[in-house]
C-alpha cells in the first residue's frame, strides 16, 4: 500500500504540473490555443481517479459522516488518513505549478521600474494563484463527480466547477481595483470562429465552453479507462455506459460560437470601407518621454511620422497613449498650438492619447482627444476611468509605498460618453479606452451603450519591454471587438498597433518603408509612397505574391511589432452589423452571474455533505 501512495503521490504532482504547464503554453507568446480546451485533463483525471473513483476513500467518506459511534467513525477516518501524503502532494504541486505558470507568463513585468518589477513579477501571480487559481484546483478533490453516478448529478457537478471557474475569473476583474488579464478565453483571440459566442455572453460564455470542455474531456477518457478495466475484470457493463452527455453538451457549447460565426459569415459583399487610418508608433519608452530633455526629439518624430502617412492619403492618423510629452500637456497653450497647426498642415484629423493638467486641482488626466484640421482641438474629449494603481495613482491604503511613475496623483475620468468625430466627410461617435482599460469587458460594453460607433484603444507597451506583453495585451481588444461588434482602431508606442473588425479579427496593415524596402522611422532615407494591387473587390493584395494581404498588426521589414515607424489600415465594416446591438452590450455579464449562482451552488451541495 505504500508503495502504491507513493505512485498515486507522483501520478497527482506530475498531473498537476502538467496541467499548467499546458495552461501557460496556451497564451501568448506561445500561443497554442488548442491546448486551452486540454490544459485541465492531467489534473482533473488524476482526481477523478484517485479520489472520486476511488471506491475505498469514497467509502469511508461516506461511512464516516454517517458513523453512528465515534470508535466506528474513528476507524473511517484512519483510512481518509490514508490518503493525506497523496492530498498534500497535489495541492502542493498545484499551488506552486499555478504560481510558476503565472510567473512564466507575466515575466515582462520585470521592465516595469526595475528592480520593483521583479517584485510585480513574482507577488502578483502568487496573489493570482492564491485567490483564483489554486482554490479552483484544490477543490478538484471534493466536488469532482463518480462516473457511476447519474447524468443529472455529474451534469451538476460539472456545471458548478464550470461556473466556479468563470465567476472567480469574473471576481478577478474587480477585487483589488481588478486585473481580468489573460482570462481562459484570452486563449482563443486569433481563433475567430470559436469566440464569436462572446457577442451574445461576452468573453465569460468563451471561459465556461472552454473549462466544460475540460471537464467533459476528463469524464469520457475516464468512462473509457472504467469501461476497458470492467471488461479486464470480467465484469458486464451495460451500453448505456459508453455515453457521456458531458461531452456533447461542450460540443453544442463549443459549435455555438461556430454557429454564430457561419450565421454573420464576413461576406465580401457586406463589406463597406469607412476611411483609411494611419498609425504612429514613436517607440519611446515610457519613462523617458516625462524627460523635457527628449520631448523635442519626440515631438519631431511625431511631425516626421505623421507627414509620411499623407502619401498613403489617410483619413485620420492615430497616435498612442500620452503620445505628445506629458511634461506639456496638451491643454497647454503652445502644446494645443502645436498639434492643432500639423493637424491643419497635413490637412487630416488626429484621433490621440495625451496629457492634460488641471491647475487648479493640482491634478493631471491621462486622455483621448480629437483634432480637427479646421476645427482644431475638439471640446469633446475621454479622461481615462481605470487608473493604474501605483503606476497612475497610489491606494489611499496603501498611501506610504509611493507611486511608480514620476507624476503626480492623476485624476479619474468619470464618464464612457464617445467622442463626436468627422472623419472622410462622416460623422462618427468614437468610445475610448486608453491603456489597459480594454482588458475590462464592462468598459466596451460601456461606451456601446452610450452609443460609440467604434472604439479607440491608445495604449504605451513599451513599460513591457519587447516581449509577450503586448502580444498579451492585444487580445482582449480583439475580445471586446466582437462582444461589442464594435471595430477597434489600436494605436500602441510600440507594441502591437492594429485594426480589429466586428469579428474580432485583425484587419491587413501595411507598413511605411523606404525605397530600400526597409521600414521607414524618420530618419533612414525617405518614404515612399506605397505600391497598391487590389483585386475585384477593392481588397489590398500583397505586392510580392499577388494573394491577399492577411490580417497582422503593423510589422517591420522584419516581422516584428517592436519598431518606430508608421503604417496604415483601410477600415472596413460589415452592413450585417448595421443598426444592431449585441446581446451581450444590451445584457452585461449574465454569463458571469449565472457562472457564479452555479458555482456556489456546487459549494453548498459540498458543505452539505461535509456538515
Amino acid at each position: 500500500m505504500v508503495v502504491g501512495l507513493k505512485i498515486a503521490c507522483a501520478a497527482v504532482s506530475l498531473s498537476a504540473a502538467l496541467s499548467f504547464a499546458l495552461y501557460a503554453l496556451s497564451f501568448e507568446p506561445y500561443g497554442v490555443a488548442e491546448l486551452a480546451y486540454i490544459f485541465a485533463v492531467p489534473a482533473v483525471l488524476a482526481c477523478k481517479l484517485v479520489f472520486a473513483e476511488n471506491g475505498e476513500y469514497q467509502n469511508a467518506r461516506r461511512k464516516a459522516r454517517a458513523a453512528a459511534n465515534s470508535q466506528s467513525r474513528d476507524f473511517y477516518i484512519q483510512i481518509l488518513k490514508k490518503y493525506a501524503p497523496v492530498k498534500r502532494a497535489y495541492f502542493a504541486a498545484s499551488f506552486i505549478g499555478g504560481w510558476l505558470a503565472w510567473i512564466w507568463l507575466l515575466v515582462w513585468l520585470r521592465h516595469v521600474y526595475p528592480p520593483s518589477g521583479w517584485f510585480a513579477a513574482v507577488l502578483l501571480p502568487l496573489v493570482i494563484d492564491v485567490l483564483f487559481m489554486f482554490p479552483w484546483f484544490a477543490l478538484l478533490v471534493y466536488m469532482l463527480p463518480s462516473s457511476r453516478q447519474g447524468a443529472p448529478s455529474r451534469l451538476f457537478s460539472y456545471a458548478s466547477l464550470a461556473g466556479l471557474w468563470v465567476g472567480l475569473e469574473w471576481i478577478r476583474s474587480w477585487i483589488f481595483t481588478g486585473f481580468p488579464w489573460l482570462l481562459l478565453a484570452n486563449s482563443q483571440w486569433l481563433r475567430p470562429a470559436v469566440i464569436q459566442s462572446a457577442s451574445w455572453g461576452g468573453v465569460w460564455i468563451v471561459s465556461f465552453t472552454l473549462i466544460f470542455f475540460n471537464l467533459a474531456i476528463a469524464e469520457y477518457i475516464c468512462r473509457l479507462f472504467l469501461r476497458e478495466r470492467a471488461k479486464f475484470k470480467g465484469e458486464s457493463r451495460s451500453a448505456i455506459s459508453r455515453l457521456t452527455p458531458e461531452f456533447y453538451i461542450a460540443l453544442a457549447l463549443l459549435l455555438s460560437g461556430v454557429w454564430t460565426y457561419i450565421a454573420n459569415l464576413p461576406r465580401p459583399e457586406n463589406q463597406q470601407k469607412l476611411f483609411r487610418a494611419g498609425i504612429v508608433q514613436n517607440d519611446y519608452a515610457g519613462i523617458l518621454k516625462w524627460s523635457k530633455d527628449l520631448a523635442s526629439e519626440n515631438m519631431g518624430t511625431l511631425r516626421k511620422l505623421s507627414g509620411a502617412l499623407t502619401l498613403a492619403d489617410v483619413d485620420v492618423i492615430l497616435w498612442p497613449e500620452a503620445a505628445t510629452p506629458p511634461c506639456y500637456p496638451l491643454n497647454f497653450t503652445a502644446m494645443r498650438g502645436w498639434v492643432e497647426d500639423l493637424s491643419k498642415s497635413l490637412k487630416t484629423p488626429l484621433l490621440i492619447g495625451s496629457m492634460t493638467y488641471d491647475s487648479s486641482q493640482n491634478a493631471a488626466q491621462n486622455g483621448a482627444f480629437f483634432i480637427s484640421p479646421e476645427l482644431g482641438l475638439s471640446k469633446d474629449s475621454y479622461a481615462k476611468q481605470h487608473l493604474v494603481p501605483f503606476g497612475e495613482y497610489v491606494p489611499r491604503i496603501f498611501w506610504f509605498l509611493g507611486k511608480v511613475v514620476p507624476v503626480g496623483n492623476l485624476k479619474r475620468g468619470e464618464s464612457s460618453r464617445p467622442m463626436p468625430v468627422k472623419i472622410a466627410g462622416s460623422d462618427y461617435n468614437v468610445g475610448s479606452m486608453i491603456c489597459y482599460e480594454d482588458v475590462f469587458p464592462q468598459l466596451g460594453r460601456a461606451a456601446a451603450l452610450e452609443g460609440a460607433d467604434m472604439l479607440f484603444v491608445c495604449t504605451n507597451d513599451s513599460w513591457y519591454g519587447r516581449e509577450a506583453g503586448a502580444w498579451q495585451h492585444a487580445s482582449h481588444s480583439a475580445l471586446q471587438a466582437v462582444a461589442t461588434r464594435k471595430i477597434i482602431l489600436r494605436s500602441s508606442n510600440n507594441g502591437l498597433s492594429a485594426v480589429f473588425d466586428q469579428y474580432g479579427r485583425m484587419m491587413p496593415s501595411t507598413t511605411i518603408e523606404n525605397a530600400q524596402g526597409q521600414t521607414w522611422n524618420g530618419s533612414n532615407a525617405e518614404a515612399q509612397k506605397p505600391v497598391e494591387i487590389r483585386d475585384e473587390y477593392s481588397a489590398m493584395l500583397d505586392p510580392k505574391t499577388l494573394k491577399p494581404k492577411k490580417g497582422s498588426p503593423l510589422v517591420n521589414d522584419e516581422g516584428s511589432i517592436y519598431f518606430r515607424g508608421c503604417g496604415y489600415v483601410d477600415v472596413k465594416s460589415y452592413k450585417n452589423f448595421d443598426g444592431k446591438t449585441s446581446a451581450y452590450v444590451r445584457y452585461g455579464d449574465w454569463v458571469a452571474y449565472v457562472s457564479l449562482a452555479l458555482g456556489l451552488a456546487g459549494l453548498l451541495g459540498l458543505a452539505r455533505k461535509k456538515a
